[in-house]
């Protein structure tokens, strides 16, 4: 049996699928993103080679039985299909191997059952016309292939294995979805200038939007206010390249998404994608958003299909979406080699917790080293991460700060107290008028915003009073969403009542939203000064009068999570304060207080080298798989009030998922439809609950005993514990 009439997959020959891998090479090739005629050659030869094993007679067999892989019988077909790479047509025959014999590694590793399975090997190699004497020819290349794994990304010829393999998996992968690998990038500049000169009136670009644009060939690491158009000034870096816009929360990147779509035009579904864990669901909330009547409006599987590939231009994620490749998991070289030939904005590195900054740093290496370009744009940058940064970077990197361009925006009080109801009731009194009727007071932990919410409830301020913060079903947080939006939106002149919301630090850096006051407890500079961009955002309100009042001391929950040595650094800075702030004297403060020597004592500081240490030391696939990139150890549940007062829905939703004669569309809404029924927890909290209960054999998830209300969300005043934290982190 020959390759035109074997089988690859059940409706598709060895032919075919090899001659779609070769064409996903070609347009690679075409678009610039293969660093070397030598690795493209390479790779047509592992695109001919890699799945040719799949001619033995168990694999053809299993196929059309639609069988499964019967370990006793059968060897995974890529250790058969190394016997067919000719070394003469190789340019390294040793990596073309490891591509080939790894392509789909998933837990038993191909070089012991290559040890173990000789006999079967040998069995099938003589079926498929090769000589039995091959297995011990192939078995002196193996052990070539083996020390591939114990180099470091620095060795050249590590690097040329890792992209190797990469681009095998990124042309296998949308061979068989049928897609394009990828999408050109030949829209975004003339883009941007359209959407700019139609939406602002006068427009030019400013001196960050320009520096950003000169440096498009550069890695660049720039801090600049909240306010001064970081997202154009970041995509004018990107220009007609690929792109990945990467920031801490998923709130953000919606809006992100929706801003880039919106300059995208009427195209958008071949220029930007939105990755995260929630895709789906924001992507059918959009596509049930547009008319029923028309057949067009069904939800797209192939747009969600290219955005879970990265395959379209501007990919706009969390960093756990992209980044998790740090933790090299068996064919990580996937995003790794996609990440070669793109460039990356991060936004906000000062948002996340030790162990996500530990692998968010430890890729922007993996990054550097293969060739991709970096630009890190933010509001403020910890001493110790430029540090870090640079260390990586060394002179290939063009630094900047526009903090002297920003305009004063901010007026700070300062109380060396713990925030309570009655603090704010009196500021609200001594600061409410015509003009200022917006009020935003942030917490450092869920339990103190509820609190605070049910005392502000009960008491006599005439106002408007919302909560909103992580532990809220994500139908409920949806519509907390679009009201914070709303009423920060608002005039405040046109108001009739004043609005209080009441949050944690999930406002920081997730919401475009813009506020008269801030009523916040500190919990380290960096988030401070992020919470003061959410207060006087355009620089357009009148901050001759105390705008932000900040209480430096901990209370609840935040004692325990909170790292003490920052916190009283950052404490010490703002004792000094007492007025106008400009952003220079946030960086100063920031330069003197916060600087990498002198958080060096620190619990976040002690937990990041750590961490980073680890990155640094593993080799390839040996990290335990558990999700170690995400900045919350997390578990979606459903409380059971919840589940009971929706049972119905449930049930028939259920029932739906369950049915053959359901769509594709009526099951991802029926899924989606308990999915905006949970709440996001961490585990230890879930561990106490101690629950075994789940919504049903398919859809595993849980369903646990707790309190939980539209007005304050999941009460877990009586389970707290040091590991309890809300969304925010130290940095």
């Amino acid at each position: 049996m020959d390759t035109k009439d074997a089988l690859a997959k059940s409706d598709e020959t060895i032919q075919e699928h090899t001659e779609k891998l070769i064409e996903a090479a070609e347009l690679l090739n075409s678009l610039n993103y293969i660093k070397s005629d030598k690795l493209f050659e390479d790779l047509i030869v592992a695109c001919k080679n890699h799945d040719m094993g799949k001619l033995n007679s168990q694999f053809q067999m299993r196929i059309r039985k639609k069988s499964k892989f019967y370990r006793d019988a059968e060897v995974p077909h890529a250790i058969l299909s190394i016997f067919y790479v000719n070394e003469e047509d190789s340019n390294d025959f040793t990596d073309v191997l490891f591509a080939v014999m790894y392509h789909h590694y998933r837990t038993d590793s191909p070089l012991d059952i290559f040890k173990e399975e000789r006999g079967l090997i040998s069995k099938f190699l003589v079926e498929l016309g090769f000589e039995e004497s091959e297995y011990n020819k192939m078995r002196r290349n193996i052990s070539k292939v083996k020390r591939i794994f114990e180099k470091p990304l620095s060795d050249s010829e590590k690097q040329y294995a890792v992209l190797l393999k990469g681009l095998l998996h990124k042309c296998d992968y949308s061979a068989s979805a049928g897609i394009d690998c990828e999408k050109k990038n030949d829209f975004l500049l003339e883009s941007i200038d359209t959407w700019c000169r139609s939406n602002i009136e006068n427009f030019e670009y400013n001196n960050l939007q320009n520096f950003c644009a000169e440096n498009r060939e550069n890695n660049i690491i720039v801090t600049a206010p909240t306010g001064m158009g970081k997202t154009e000034a970041g995509l004018l870096w990107c220009g007609n390249n690929k792109c990945f816009f990467v920031l801490p929360l998923k709130t953000a990147i919606n809006a992100m998404y929706d801003r880039i779509k919106d300059l995208s035009g009427i195209e958008y579904k071949d220029r930007v994608a939105l990755v995260h864990s929630d895709m789906k669901s924001y992507y059918l909330q959009e596509s049930n958003n547009n008319s029923p009547e028309d057949p067009e409006d069904a939800f797209d599987f192939v747009y969600l299909e290219y955005s879970r590939q990265f395959s379209l231009p501007i990919t706009v994620c969390t960093p756990d979406q992209i980044f998790d490749f740090a933790l090299k998991y068996p064919g990580y070289e996937y995003k790794l080699a996609v990440s070669s030939y793109s460039k990356f904005i991060i936004d906000e590195i000062q948002m996340y917790s030790p162990d996500v900054l530990a692998a968010i740093i430890y890729a922007i290496k993996m990054i550097y080293t293969v060739g991709g370009k970096l630009a890190v744009l933010t509001a403020t940058l910890p001493p110790f991460v430029k540090k870090e940064l640079l260390k990586i970077f060394g002179g290939d990197v063009v630094l900047n700060d526009f903090s002297g361009d920003g305009r004063l925006k901010h007026n700070i009080k300062v109380f060396e107290d713990k925030l309570n109801c009655q603090y704010i009731t009196d500021i609200i009194q001594k600061t409410k008028s015509k003009k200022v009727k917006k009020y935003l007071i942030v917490c450092n932990s869920i339990p103190t915003a509820n609190r605070i919410y049910r005392e502000l409830s009960h008491s006599d301020v005439d106002a408007d009073i919302h909560l909103f913060h992580a532990s809220f079903t994500k139908k409920d947080r949806m519509k907390k969403e679009k009201n914070i939006k709303s009423d920060a939106g608002k005039n405040s002149e046109d108001m009739a009542r004043p609005a209080i919301w009441v949050s944690t630090s999930v406002v920081e850096a997730s919401l475009d939203i813009d506020f008269d006051i801030l009523i916040t407890e500190l919990s380290d500079l960096f988030s401070l000064f992020q919470r003061f961009g959410r207060v006087n955002r355009k620089g357009k309100k009148d901050f001759s009068s105390y705008n932000c009042f900040v209480f430096t001391e901990l209370q609840d929950t935040a004692v325990k999570f909170i790292d003490e040595t920052v916190h009283n650094l950052s404490k010490q800075a703002l004792l000094t304060v007492d007025g106008i702030i400009s952003e220079e004297d946030k960086n100063n403060l920031i330069e003197k207080y916060l600087s990498a020597e002198n958080i060096e004592n620190s619990e976040y500081y002690k937990k990041y080298c750590t961490a980073i240490k680890e990155y640094e030391t593993e080799y390839d696939y040996l990290k335990s798989k558990s999700d170690k990139i995400r900045s919350i150890d997390s578990i979606d549940i459903i409380p059971k009030s919840v589940y009971e007062s929706n049972y119905d829905m449930i049930k028939k939703s259920l029932e739906v998922i369950k049915s053959k004669d359901s769509t594709k569309e009526q099951k991802l809404n029926a899924s989606n439809n308990i999915n905006l029924l949970t709440v996001s927890i961490s585990t230890y909290k879930y561990r106490k609950f101690n629950s075994n209960k789940v919504v049903d054999k398919r859809c595993r998830i849980p369903v646990i005993n707790c309190k939980y209300s539209e007005e304050t969300g999941v009460d877990f005043d009586n389970i707290t514990t040091e590991n309890d934290k809300t969304e925010n982190n130290i940095w």
